[in-house]
């Protein structure tokens, strides 16, 4: 097989990030924006050691879980990955995505049932916060600056210039011009030579207010009012917060009904963001430790603790710093961790620390299953833990991406 050749493939998987699976007598080919059954003439496009990379030039048949995609930019920009295909089509793929990532790559071989297995409410029109990149425009002499925004394509270096994402609430959408055309807007395109214009942000919260940024968040703009699963939050426009919140509302009300019949007295709650899981966990915990990195995330932490708790303690530090120091300070019987960590994984640091403290239970919220597959496979290896709760929630609906609960148990 070599690069340019063209050869007739029937699609039988659709692989974590979206790309169809196919294979021949040589190796597996994988095929982006196909469907399960689609049969197509297909172009190698690249080859590796075990695999190749190829694209369609004809769709011979159609699968059955094929749709016509609604944004005019699907195929070419790098957002989406399942536009193509009915959500039916794309939520089995991704649920049975989720059991082969634990399986292959964690060696996890006995799964609790993917209970539940939370389908998005919406596939498009969910995003409460929308980021455009910027990129200055040619001008001639003397001509006002200005600047496009929009995203990249599907190789992160094509821009490609947008008035709006499908994926976003319309009343995002809506703002853009106003943004671009704002005083703000004006003094992003006018930046010396030198400087880069600065990304577009724009964020809704759940009282429908909204607030755009260029570049950097500024603290001026103050704190959003969020609400999940019923409970209030304060959160800093810059920091992390969740961005389908009917889905985050169904994963918190989830996690707390495992929880709540386990013998627990006390919470550490590591990548804590703005105390979202140590606010919505019912269990009357003795106590709560809270970690996190951002220190506008920790402010808004205490004061949302302050709100509905006492008595509890949070730490601005990273958590691969802080963890080892701290919990070893709490009793194993009675403790649970929650490590919700950003898409790289838990740092090998915090996965020994948990191997050496053994705490009872281990809730780990993850938006990778690959590093979530990797850091279960560290944990379980040694007979440790093993998997008690396995919970699947599409938060991110029309893209390649997923949030995943898992609640382990010390052996």
């Amino acid at each position: 097989m070599q690069v340019g050749s063209q050869i007739n493939l029937t699609i039988h998987d659709i692989a974590f990030g979206g790309e169809g699976v196919a294979r021949t007598d040589e190796c597996v080919v994988f095929v982006p924006f196909t469907a399960v059954g689609d049969e197509a003439l297909v172009e190698i496009t690249e080859v590796r050691k075990n695999f190749a990379k190829g694209r369609v030039l004809a769709l011979n048949k159609p699968g059955e879980g094929r749709t016509l995609p609604p944004c005019p930019h699907y195929g070419r920009c790098g957002g989406c990955q399942y536009q193509h295909l009915t959500y039916e089509a794309e939520f089995a793929a991704k649920t049975k995505q989720l059991a082969d990532c634990l399986s292959r790559i964690g060696g996890l071989r006995e799964l609790p049932p993917i209970e539940p297995a939370f389908p998005a409410p919406e596939c498009y029109g969910y995003r409460n916060k929308l980021r455009l990149e910027a990129k200055q425009c040619a001008v001639g002499q003397g001509e006002p600056a200005q600047v496009d925004y929009g995203y990249y394509a599907l190789d992160n270096k094509t821009f490609m210039r947008i008035n709006g994402c499908r994926l976003a609430r319309t009343e995002l959408n809506k703002e853009i011009p106003s943004a671009i055309k704002s005083d703000w807007g004006k003094a992003n395109a006018h930046r010396r030579k030198q400087e880069r214009p600065g990304a577009l942000t724009l964020r809704i919260d759940s009282a429908g207010t909204i607030k755009y940024y260029f570049g950097f968040a500024p603290n001026h703009l103050g704190w959003f009012k969020e609400e999940l699963a019923g409970v209030q939050y304060r959160v800093p426009i810059g920091s992390f917060w969740q961005v389908n919140p009917p889905v985050a509302s169904q994963l918190l009300k989830t996690v707390d009904e495992w929880i709540a019949p386990l013998e627990l007295d006390t919470l550490v709650d590591a990548y804590c963001g703005v105390g979202t899981f140590a606010c919505a966990l019912t269990k009357p915990f003795r106590e709560r430790l809270l970690i996190e990195n951002d220190h506008a995330a920790t402010e808004a932490a205490e004061y949302n603790l302050q709100q509905k708790l006492y008595g509890c303690q949070v730490i601005t530090n990273a958590t691969e710093k802080a963890l080892p120091k701290a919990l070893p300070r709490y009793p194993q019987d009675s403790t649970l961790v929650v490590v919700d960590p950003p898409r790289t994984g838990c740092q090998a640091q915090v996965l020994q620390t948990l191997l050496q403290n053994r705490p009872v239970r281990v809730l780990y919220v993850s938006c990778n299953p690959s590093t979530l597959a990797r850091d279960l496979k560290v944990l379980t290896s040694t007979d440790a833990y093993s998997l008690e709760h396995l919970g699947f929630f599409d938060m991110f609906p029309r893209t390649a991406h997923f949030e995943t609960a898992v609640l382990l148990k010390r052996n």
